[in-house]
């Protein structure tokens, strides 16, 4: 695939929200940040992406993608902040 933004600066959130759920992926692939998984109604991966944050929610088997979505308050932020493991932070 390639560059949703042909190579443009940093895309804030709702230039990221407009993106097909494909395209979402991919910018999120090359400039998104990991920060945490998490298991509860369904399985998650969080990631910062230019001062916003976005949960890739994935199907319950298998790593298919179920939604990228883009997000900085909420329910969303509540459990990204209790899954992140303060353990391991240094």
């Amino acid at each position: 695939m390639s560059d949703p933004t042909n190579g443009s600066p940093a895309i804030g959130l709702y230039q990221f929200n407009a993106l097909d759920m494909d395209a979402r992926a991919v910018y999120l692939w090359e400039h998104g940040e990991y920060i945490t998984g998490a298991v509860e109604q369904f399985r998650s991966n969080f990631y910062a992406l230019h001062g916003y944050y976005v949960e890739v929610e994935l199907f319950d088997t298998g790593d298919a993608i179920a939604a990228v979505v883009p997000f900085t308050t909420g329910d969303r932020y509540e459990r990204m902040l209790r899954n992140i493991p303060l353990d391991r932070l240094t």
